[in-house]
């Protein structure tokens, strides 16, 4: 059943990606697989998108009919696109028969591997689970939107909520149950990640030349770039951080105690060998997503997560940060594309043109139309596109949105640079097309901002007392430092050999000497870790400049244009996980805990594409090197093999620890294990699923963040009173919304005035009230007024835990 549920979903999403292709392909015409390993991301994205928008503004309905419909216009735009064009379009498809088919392989054994691991262990329990299947059955209830708020009724879901309408989507057009897409999801996200991180690096490493120099297959793939671009897969979806090796030491006895306390990763210590070659104690993969571990100056622990892809997949929560990864992927080769172009058309074999998206006729008749012809000429529709689909990272994970605009205007600012043009209006470009891209995506996504609340409070200072311990630093990031430190050393032998230092232009030795000095003080007041990231930062973007500036000059010895995306991305990167040594977005923790969670995230992303190339840069180089030269880039190569294999220990253990080893009955369905566990509550479920009506709301007893409570809204979709009311407060940055919820839930349960309690159902709008395990566990049997609500409701369904009430008036 998994494998055939499995086979239905890739259907469903390889047919988006087919609707979606000819307007990939003209949009990243520019990369050397024309853009066809995201296909399936933008189709995605752009259907998610449209849907939302149609459905808010009352065009279309919420249901299955408006899911396809919102594709079919994809589809129609795209083939509108690529008409004129079909017969390049095909000869190219032709010519990428070969790329197109090691794609699709890869992906669907991603996405068939992680369905059967997740099939091992489907519960929608533990963690955020409850709350991210709360909004996906919100939505598929809600009748327009914005959706409503399942743990808030009377209110639209408060949160970037973009990737849970297109999982809903999802659900619809495949026709499974939302407790079988859930999980589904999270194989997808897996699978979509995989793909989109070799395509990145397998563009990277043929726009370069790799497959120039060192030859094709029989299908005309690149042998570098196939090779290079599943290491990239490799270091950003599947390996672990190095933790996972200490977790062998520790199992084989191996570790001493004075090791355990210099890395001071909690609670990884000495323990009992395990019998077998993995750990078996309960959840011990969950310390690798806590490896940095913070102290106030009372000495107490503070929380940081430090979380990375595999473990994201591992978990299981289909959170915005997961949501959001394919299309992260999408906006870097949205970047890649716009270095590699440096202009709107690409000429390819034949003397043909594969052309940009164009203007409508009556932009090219005005000022601002030529005037944004001048910035891109690949027209209106294709600077529009940018602006939804950058855009769109804000209603995905707000978080990635600055991060990905900034690397976009980055490669507009490296594309467009030259020295025959004045400086200002060089920048005046750049300035001009964030601007443009920031109104648009303000435009577009307007009915969401407006309805959106952030706990986020401005900047604030990280405390003196609390850094990064260095070691920690490297068990996090080890394997990406040391391939920067091959790739870094081989960029700058290049430049080296072209003018030597003369040829460094004064930015680039102002931006390394201010680091360097910035290195210098830190390093001498301990902050080791900061030191090396201001030593790598200061390296990088000193070599950018350099190699911007070099390539400008025409310079045999200069940077590619994926070299310099490559360096890009590692400045990017380092300076992500550098910031939250200094600075941390103030929320309602008060610590660096969500702010290092969030740049660390996407440093990993960054720094394992940039290292992955990095390894293609060194390896394509090191044959023009001297003998000491070439022993050097050997036991470079050797060191970061030792160190990816030492990563690959964590998911190989940790995928056989949490399925427990395969055994057991594969299923996809996520609400089994309320079944098995909570069969009352599960028959409850059942039954408000089959007869609630569509508006309904519920009251039932309120609980705290990853509690077991408020899970009949969250199966069912029906919007309760008040759900985790912690994570409303950090949906909503105050009380003020919910305050009075939770006092007038525990009147309804206990008070003994009739009249009271049905003025406060009538004011909240109450259909059904629940008396369940979780009712009588937070009330006590005895307190639950029960002759009161027999006397206002009628029950509607009982069995022996759970009695459900419904209105009467």
């Amino acid at each position: 059943m998994w494998l055939l549920q499995t086979l239905r979903w890739w259907l469903v999403v390889e047919i988006i990606g087919l609707l979606a292709l000819p307007l990939t392909m003209r949009l990243l015409r520019c990369l050397p697989e024309r853009g066809v390993t995201f296909r399936r991301p933008l189709g995605l994205l752009l259907g998610g998108v449209f849907y939302w928008l149609l459905v808010t503004f009352g065009a279309l309905s919420n249901g299955p009919a408006g899911s396809a419909a919102a594709f079919l216009l994809v589809g129609g735009f795209s083939v509108a696109f690529g008409w004129r064009q079909r017969r390049l379009i095909g000869r190219e498809l032709k010519r990428l028969r070969g790329y197109i088919a090691l794609d699709t392989a890869l992906f669907v054994l991603a996405l068939v591997a992680w369905s059967y691991f997740r099939a091992h262990n489907p519960e929608i329990a533990a963690t955020e689970k409850p709350m991210e299947f709360a909004f996906l059955n919100g939505i598929l209830r809600s009748p327009t939107f914005p959706p409503r708020d399942p743990w808030l009724s009377g209110y639209g879901i408060s949160y970037y909520y973009l990737g849970y309408v297109i999982m809903a989507l999802l659900t619809w057009l495949s026709g499974l149950p939302s407790a079988v897409t859930f999980n589904l999801t999270g194989t997808l996200l897996f699978a979509l990640t995989v793909s989109g991180s070799l395509g990145l690096v397998y563009n990277l490493v043929c726009a370069a030349g790799g497959a120039d120099r060192f030859g094709v297959g029989r299908q005309g793939v690149s042998r570098a770039g196939a090779a290079f671009g599943l290491l990239g897969a490799t270091l950003v979806a599947v390996m672990g951080n190095l933790v996972g090796t200490f977790e062998l030491v520790r199992i084989r006895g191996w570790g001493t105690e004075a090791l355990w306390q210099w890395l001071d990763v909690r609670n990884l210590g000495a323990s009992p060998p395990s019998p077998t070659w993995y750990p078996q104690d309960t959840w011990w993969w969950w310390r690798a997503s806590r490896v940095i571990h913070d102290r106030d100056l009372a000495g107490n622990t503070m929380e940081v997560i430090s979380e990375f892809p595999f473990f994201s997949f591992l978990l299981g929560d289909n959170h915005p940060h997961v949501l959001a990864l394919p299309f992260v992927l999408l906006a870097i080769a949205l970047a890649l594309n716009l270095l590699l172009g440096r202009g709107a058309d690409l000429a390819i074999e034949g003397g043909e043109t594969l052309r940009g998206l164009g203007s409508p006729s009556f932009m090219l008749q005005s000022r601002a139309g030529a005037a944004l012809m001048g910035l891109w000429p690949g027209g209106f529709y294709e600077v529009l596109l940018w602006g939804v689909l950058l855009g769109a990272m804000a209603f995905l994970n707000t978080w990635d949105y600055p991060i990905y605009l900034g690397l976009f205007a980055a490669a507009f600012a490296i594309a467009h640079y030259s020295r025959r043009s004045p400086t200002r209006r060089w920048l005046a470009q750049v300035v001009q097309i964030g601007a443009i891209l920031v109104l648009l995506s303000l435009l577009v996504y307007l009915p969401f901002y407006l309805g959106f609340r952030s706990q986020a409070g401005g900047l604030g200072l990280v405390s003196p007392f609390v850094k990064t311990q260095w070691q920690q630093f490297l068990l996090m990031f080890g394997v990406q430092i040391v391939l920067l430190a091959g790739f870094l050393p081989s960029v700058l032998a290049r430049l080296w050999r072209g003018r030597g230092v003369s040829g460094l232009p004064w930015t680039a030795r102002l931006w390394g000497a201010v680091l360097l000095f910035l290195m210098a003080g830190v390093a001498l007041l301990g902050w080791y870790t900061a030191a090396l990231g201001l030593f790598l930062l200061a390296v990088s973007g000193a070599l950018l400049v350099w190699g911007v500036v070099a390539r400008e000059q025409g310079s045999i010895e200069a940077p590619t244009a994926p070299t310099l995306m490559a360096l890009l991305m590692a400045v990017l990167g380092l300076g992500l996980i550098l910031s939250v040594e200094f600075v941390f977005l103030r929320d309602i923790f008060g610590t660096r805990m969500n702010t290092v969670f969030k740049f660390y995230y996407q440093g990993w992303i960054l720094l394992s594409l940039s290292g992955a190339y990095g390894a293609f840069h060194v390896w394509r180089t090191m044959r023009r090197t001297g003998t000491a030269a070439q022993l050097a880039a050997y036991l470079w190569g050797a060191l970061g093999a030792g160190l990816i294999l030492a990563g690959l220990y964590y998911p190989l253990a940790a995928t056989v620890s949490k399925a427990d080893a395969f055994r057991g009955e594969p299923t996809l369905d996520g609400v089994r294990y309320v079944a098995q566990h909570r069969p009352d509550e599960y028959e409850a479920i059942q039954w408000l699923e089959r007869h609630a009506r569509l508006e309904a709301v519920m009251v039932e007893a309120p609980g705290g963040s990853y509690s077991a409570f408020n899970w009949i809204s969250a199966h069912t979709g029906i919007p309760t009173l008040l759900g985790w009311s912690g994570h409303q407060l950090q949906w909503r940055g105050g009380y003020e919304v919910f305050g009075d919820r939770e006092p007038a839930i525990d009147a309804i349960y206990t008070g003994r005035n009739a009249n009271e309690t049905l003025r406060l159902l009538q004011a909240y709008g109450v259909d059904y009230l629940i008396v369940g395990p979780m009712e009588r566990q937070r009330y006590g049997a005895e307190q639950i007024a029960i002759d009161v609500l027999d006397q206002l409701m009628v029950p509607v369904f009982q069995n022996d835990r759970v009695l459900i009430y419904g209105r009467t008036w």
